[in-house]
């Protein structure tokens, strides 16, 4: 069996190095990498979840000290002005784990110079590969045809350079704003992800480019270095003829709240795995989990805005009332925070009790990557 990834972004390297560690002890098995070298990675600062350092910890032997990526540590993030209850709270990783700030750019040449799998420089289509199975992480479609429309609260971004050090900063920053919020990413002076460390979210339909960019002038020293726009998209099938898999921004696409883009790729190749290359066939069930997943994350990022901002403007108002239909799984997930203490919420393998959810039909695995930790941690923090 031949598995081919075609693109080499963050989700088309860590698709690859998924594979190519999982089937390392089958040789018959072979995990290709096929990207275009004239389409540059990347250089704006990103965070992940939990997931990502320790895929990297076990197929490349990455660590802290020796450190080829510039990484730096993430214990969780700083909320900065949401809610109504307190000026600031820290939503930490159980156990104190920890997570990673990283630049695409750097992630991207550690892996393909793993010697996990194989490369090669070609612009291709992955319809015209021919393997077993392709995944297609070209990035961004141009074409948003064949997809639907996500609910999201902000539509584009101003990135910038801080002149304040941000490199003993162990977390992730998101300050609300009043046109949104802001992101604060901590990177090494040595990496290049320190040109797009901050990034200032707001929806332009509410909010012009120019007053935007005046208010993160006001509020943190920076220089701008780049504005985007952005669409909130999933593709209605993620999965074509039977044997390309979409995974990435060719997926879907969300607003970076909670960091969870990273963890997320890893799910689907994850899935893929577990259940397509089985031999189980079961292409119907994989293409419902994960559009289950990707509506459960965008449910969770619009919670967030529920729970409002020290600001009483245009955006919070708007962003509070967005339309969107949480399911069971979340009502109960919800309850449970409300409900039990914090100890009943840790997993069992962090030292706490990992009480599940109330009812048999869920698992505390959780509501896409959310625990009843994360649930618990915002109801104790923003609501009275």
């Amino acid at each position: 069996m031949k598995i081919s990834v075609v693109g080499a972004g963050t989700a088309g390297c860590f698709t690859a190095l998924h594979f190519a560690w999982y089937l390392r002890n089958y040789p018959e098995h072979e995990v290709e990498l096929i990207y275009n070298p004239e389409i540059p990675p990347e250089v704006v600062g990103q965070a992940s979840l939990l997931d990502p350092p320790r895929m990297l910890w076990s197929a490349t032997s990455f660590n802290w000290y020796d450190n080829p990526i510039h990484a730096t540590f993430k214990s969780g993030i700083l909320y900065e002005g949401w809610g109504k209850k307190k000026d600031k709270f820290f939503h930490d990783f159980p156990a104190n784990s920890m997570a990673m700030h990283f630049c695409p750019w750097e992630m991207q040449e550690h892996i393909l110079k793993s010697g996990q799998f194989k490369v090669v420089e070609d612009d291709v289509s992955p319809y015209d590969v021919d393997s077993t199975y392709v995944f297609d992480c070209r990035g961004t479609p141009k074409d948003l045809t064949d997809y639907n429309n996500l609910t999201s609260a902000v539509n584009a971004c101003i990135l910038a350079r801080p002149f304040f050090k941000t490199v003993n900063q162990h977390w992730t920053r998101s300050v609300a704003t009043p046109d949104g919020w802001a992101f604060i990413i901590p990177t090494s002076e040595k990496s290049p992800a320190r040109d797009g460390s901050v990034g200032y979210l707001y929806n332009d339909k509410i909010t012009s480019k120019e007053e935007a960019q005046k208010n993160l002038l006001e509020m943190f020293d920076v220089e701008v270095t780049k504005h985007v726009t952005f669409n909130s998209y999933v593709a209605k099938n993620p999965i074509v003829d039977g044997r390309v898999f979409l995974n990435g921004n060719r997926l879907y696409f969300l607003e970076p709240m909670e960091a969870s883009s990273t963890q997320g790729y890893l799910q689907f190749a994850r899935t893929i795995f577990n259940n397509y290359l089985s031999g189980e066939n079961h292409a119907d069930k994989i293409k419902k989990d994960m559009l289950t997943y990707i509506k459960r994350s965008q449910d969770f990022i619009l919670w967030h805005y529920r729970h409002g901002s020290k600001y009483d403007t245009p955006f919070w108002k708007h962003a509070a009332q967005l339309a969107w239909e949480p399911d069971e799984a979340f009502d109960e997930y919800l309850e449970f925070a409300m409900s039990n203490s914090r100890n009943d919420a840790v997993p069992i393998a962090y030292g706490g009790n990992g009480k599940p959810p109330s009812k048999t039909t869920f698992s505390n695995d959780g509501y896409a990557q959310w625990s009843t930790y994360a649930f618990k941690n915002w109801v104790d923090n923003t609501s009275n």
